[in-house]
């Protein structure tokens, strides 16, 4: 199955995204025009002691609210693991001796290209961070897996990305 892209055209850009309308035909023969969002990859990661879990927290624009969320960043070092050992160092102030990709995901696969790469950091080694801008603010929590639980039961921790990577982490442990 693949859909024939007959025209695209870019309407905005910056930075950390493209976005296109694209006028494409379907395997059925309809013509469709698509709002697409194109992102590069981003790592996210899950640091983790064997007890505890650290989280980061900030206020949110998109949804005008403080998110606890787990340490994430846009892909702009030299590969996704070396994204994702900076933000986790830019971000709590940890090092991690051990990471490693346990798993991937894309975001909103109907409107959007993103995908999110889910690293596990343990051997944790505690530092100072390194916020950048528009993470002024940015607060640090250690939970138990328990306590991430209930996080999430009563909506203390809403972030998709977030909600996906702990699936992925549990499933890993199951291995």
């Amino acid at each position: 199955m693949t859909w024939i892209i007959k025209s695209s055209k870019k309407v905005y850009k910056n930075r950390f995204m493209t976005v296109t309308e694209d006028e494409v035909e379907t395997d059925f023969g309809e013509k469709l025009t698509l709002g697409i969002v194109h992102k590069k990859p981003f790592a996210l990661i899950i640091p983790w002691d064997g007890r505890h879990f650290t989280l980061v927290g900030q206020y949110r624009h998109a949804i005008q609210k403080f998110s606890w969320e787990f340490p994430q960043g846009h892909f702009e070092h030299i590969s996704i693991e070396e994204t994702a050992k900076t933000e986790l160092k830019e971000e709590t102030g940890i090092s991690a001796d051990y990471i490693k990709m346990i798993g991937h995901y894309y975001i909103g696969p109907g409107h959007l290209s993103q995908e999110c790469k889910v690293f596990l950091a343990k051997k944790l080694t505690e530092g100072k961070s390194d916020l950048q801008e528009g993470e002024k603010g940015m607060k640090t929590i250690k939970v138990t897996l328990d306590e991430l639980k209930q996080m999430k039961k009563t909506g203390k921790m809403e972030d998709g990305p977030s909600l996906a990577a702990l699936s992925i982490f549990n499933n890993f442990l199951k291995q």
